[in-house]
């Protein structure tokens, strides 16, 4: 009986030391001319992140950790559009148009 208290016990822990682990994140998405390059910046933290736009011409950024950032797009012809301000929520998708 005292192993399976035991057993418990340590199981209990791990659960809780998993959960505190995870991270308030959400999700950006948007579309564009394939091939175009989307960068975010955290305002805060400098977390990035880039990604290329499908051929699709769709885009997917998930798991941002919350917080406001800047969303520079680089087309295929070197050239960029004026960065942009975004909020990502915790268990939200924040799309750019």
């Amino acid at each position: 009986m005292k192993r399976f208290a035991i057993a418990i016990a340590t199981a209990a822990s791990l659960f809780a030391v998993n959960a505190s682990a995870q991270q308030a994140s959400g999700n950006l998405q948007g579309g564009g001319p394939a091939g175009d390059e989307i960068a975010v910046t955290s305002t805060s933290t400098g977390f990035h992140r880039e990604i290329t736009v499908e051929d699709a011409g769709k885009y997917s950024i998930r798991r941002l950790p919350t917080g406001t950032y800047i969303v520079e797009v680089t087309h295929a012809d070197g050239s960029k559009d004026k960065p942009k301000q975004i909020v990502i929520q915790v268990g939200t998708t924040a799309r750019i148009k």
